[in-house]
């Protein structure tokens, strides 16, 4: 049993350490709420970790659990508050989602887009304009109040239309052959497949295709 469980634990820190890689190098073409949505596999940020050793575009999440993104390795044995403290070193992700949002933050350089959300006085706010780096309280007309945290729900995405099913491909008739004479011609009521469709020789000895001599061939549809 014990060695069945550590077997179920590495499989699991190794998925983990999996996922986290792909989501690194996944990062650059994210949004931020593709980016919440598997956060649970970035890292915690940690000053300890010397992100002077860390490439731009790294990404791992405070402590208030907002994601972020190095902009700049810098010296996280000197500077070693949290991103929040250094915007000019971190870029923020914001969510869309809803059920993401997390307090708002007032930063220049990492304002929220329209769409973006966050939370303020007990409840959630979407920003309805780009460039927005005013709280929801200060500026009111820059957000929809979307309800109280907790009671805010995701709208339903409408499901896809259906891709419409291909036409089936006419089966059990022989593929047009280009006649060489007389003794291979179709006659009248010989029926072949050709262009995926199905036509019906409407003459005896015909020796055309359907597109060169339209008027020796007709559309046959089965049943």
């Amino acid at each position: 049993m014990t060695d069945n469980k550590a077997f179920v634990l590495d499989t699991m820190r190794r998925f983990g350490e999996s996922a986290a890689r792909d989501l690194q190098q996944r990062a650059p073409e994210m949004t931020g709420t593709a980016i919440y949505a598997e956060d649970g596999f970035l890292p915690a940020f940690n000053a300890a970790k010397q992100y002077l050793n860390y490439t731009a575009g790294y990404v791992c999440v405070s402590a208030a659990g907002r994601a972020v993104k190095l902009l700049q390795p810098y010296d996280s044995t000197v500077y070693t508050g949290q991103p929040e403290d250094y915007p000019s070193l971190w870029g923020f992700y914001w969510s869309q989602n809803p059920a993401d949002a997390l307090p708002f933050v007032a930063l220049s350089t990492s304002p929220y887009m329209t769409g973006d959300c966050c939370t303020e006085g007990g409840h959630v706010w979407r920003s309805t304009i780009d460039n927005n780096v005013w709280a929801p309280s200060a500026y009111p007309t820059g957000w929809t109040d979307l309800g109280v945290i907790g009671a805010v729900e995701e709208p339903e995405q409408p499901d896809p239309a259906p891709e419409p099913e291909p036409e089936p491909e006419p089966t059990g008739y022989p593929d047009f052959v280009q006649p060489t004479g007389a003794h291979d011609a179709y006659q009248t009521g010989d029926i072949v497949k050709y262009n995926g469709q199905l036509y019906e020789s409407t003459i005896d000895n015909n020796v055309w295709s359907p597109d060169t001599y339209p008027q020796g061939w007709k559309l046959y549809t089965e049943g």
